[in-house]
């Protein structure tokens, strides 16, 4: 990318990464795939030629097509109408419908797998989701049914609308936990299936594989998806203020969250997801009646978060051990706004799409109309600051997706605080020589997990030196996995900047209360009175930092 397009991009270039992922990418591309593409074929061979006999069968018994004059081209993705790299998808008749995007313009829309339902009870479906290698789509029962479309091969003409289906392979599955092993016996004990959100305003498909290859963290260390993909499942609650999460790997489903932008307070319209990367819009009206809107984009899954146990990571910028996750990931993003003139206007239908390796390699778009009036679509770069509009006057736009005429002047709504500052801490310990002016613990949230992106700091005030910024991480532990415990590991993690400081007291509090170490065990309690903080008894020194709560 160019100079002018950077500015956005959180993460440095690091030259010597690029080495190390183009080896590991290779060996990803080449040898491992070919090893366990001839061991599968040869375990599975038996099978397949029953499953192509039983799939030729099905072809022709489910001809059943859908004109495309009926369907309006897909550019920006609905619940019911999406796009990944290699089809178009529809619901319609309660059923999926798809066909190749590289098909003819006028090619019709056939059934999807075997007869556009996820079973053969045909459960009347109402939403769609599609991302990588994977589909998703829900039932009239809120349960969350997902399959791979890796396996389906077609046949196209690009001067004949008529295609056919060569090969479809699609198993549909709506238990959720597959942790190898482990989930034979978790299963027995807790329900796999995963239902959506009531009233959610979205549920989004994601899948990082081998259209994305890599990611790249905050100290420029790029980092290859495991070779299974990485599958989350993202869903926007009823009132657009908190985003909630399930990963095949954790039992507890959408018990985990990433707070929205702004320390939670962000009220998200709709969302968008694509290979781990989220987008989120707000539409309002400023004083002048002008419509006005604000997006926000954030890199984040179980894995680049740092919440998966299983995957080394460090909080130490000077580690340049290659595949060591650096922490803390990569922040919410505001995105230059669309600046809307005349007639332009935006709808809430928005997407997301991956187009090469890399988290910035991701491409965001807005439906609406230009200043003309036009129909189409704004587009950019994830990590560019300006947009352009796409025609698309092929298509109509109802009124019902614009901004409604009733919505108040009164510019963003926020939603309720989540996160708050604690003053007046105290300090316990055994060290007389230590005395602070002010202790604050700045930004916590009873919700616990800083993989919500609040930014939690315990502010130590000197009377001789600017005030010590600490940050507070947690992470979730392999209890968290299971979905047997909510206990998070907590840890203090002082900035380098600090150890190199002349100031006498700086030194003193490093030296007696932190042992001169970076990175500190902690353990937080919580009460209806108090937060209390304190190091594990493996320290060296025992500290404690109290914080009271006022009653309202």
């Amino acid at each position: 990318m160019e100079n002018d397009r950077d500015t956005l991009r959180p993460y440095p270039i690091d030259p010597f990464q690029d080495k190390v992922i183009e080896k590991v990418v290779f060996a990803k591309r080449r040898l491992i795939p070919r090893l366990a593409s001839i061991l599968f074929v040869i375990l599975t061979y038996p099978l397949k030629l029953l499953s192509k006999h039983n799939n030729k069968q099905s072809a022709l018994k489910n001809n059943e097509e859908i004109d495309s004059t009926e369907v309006p081209p897909i550019y920006v993705s609905t619940r019911t109408a999406t796009m990944d790299s290699k089809f178009y998808y529809i619901i319609r008749y309660s059923k999926i419908w798809f066909k190749p995007i590289g098909a003819h313009h006028n090619a019709p829309y056939k059934l999807f797998g075997d007869n556009g339902f996820i079973d053969q009870f045909q459960t009347p479906l109402t939403s769609i989701s599609v991302d990588g290698d994977n589909i998703l789509a829900i039932d009239q029962n809120e349960i969350i049914h997902y399959a791979k479309s890796n396996q389906i091969i077609c046949q196209v003409s690009f001067d004949c609308p008529q295609w056919k289906i060569i090969e479809s392979r699609v198993k549909w599955t709506q238990k959720w936990f597959n942790m190898d092993g482990v989930s034979l016996i978790v299963n027995l004990f807790k329900n796999p299936i995963l239902k959506s959100l009531k009233n959610n305003r979205n549920v989004c498909m994601s899948h990082k594989g081998l259209d994305t290859m890599y990611y790249t963290d905050m100290n420029g260390k790029k980092h290859p998806d495991p070779y299974v993909g990485v599958t989350t499942i993202y869903c926007l609650n009823e009132d657009g203020t908190r985003i909630f999460f399930a990963d095949p790997w954790l039992q507890n489903k959408f018990h985990n969250e990433l707070t929205t932008p702004e320390d939670g307070q962000f009220i998200a319209e709709s969302m968008a997801t694509s290979g781990s990367t989220l987008f989120l819009l707000q539409r309002a009206k400023n004083e002048f009646g002008q419509e006005i809107n604000k997006m926000y984009t954030r890199f984040a899954d179980f894995d680049s978060i740092g919440s998966n146990p299983a995957l080394t990571s460090t909080y130490n910028r000077k580690n340049y051990v290659p595949l060591v996750r650096f922490l803390p990931p990569e922040d919410w993003i505001q995105q230059p706004a669309i600046n809307l003139h005349e007639n332009a206007r935006l709808t809430k239908n928005i997407s997301v799409f991956q187009i090469g390796w890399g988290q910035n390699n991701r491409q965001l778009r807005v439906q609406g109309t230009d200043s003309d009036g036009n129909v189409g679509f704004y587009f950019k770069n994830i990590y560019e600051n300006h947009w352009t509009f796409q025609l698309t006057n092929n298509i109509e736009i109802s009124e019902e997706e614009f901004l409604s005429e009733s919505i108040p002047y009164i510019g963003f709504a926020k939603g309720p605080q989540i996160c708050f500052d604690y003053t007046n801490g105290e300090f316990h310990s055994n060290l007389k020589e230590i005395h602070f002016e002010n202790i604050i613990l700045e930004k916590f949230s009873h919700r616990g997990l800083n993989e919500r992106g609040l930014h939690t700091k315990l502010i130590l005030v000197l009377s001789s030196a600017l005030p010590m910024s600490i940050p507070l991480y947690a992470r979730r532990g392999w209890k968290s996995l299971l979905g047997l415990s909510k206990s998070n590991i907590w840890k203090l993690v002082i900035p380098f900047e600090y150890f190199q400081s002349d100031d006498r007291e700086v030194q003193l509090v490093l030296e007696k209360i932190f042992a001169n170490r970076f990175r500190h065990n902690l353990h937080v309690y919580e009460s209806k009175q108090q937060i209390v903080i304190t190091n594990t008894f493996l320290g060296k020194s025992k500290f404690k930092f109290i914080f009271k709560i006022k009653s309202d």
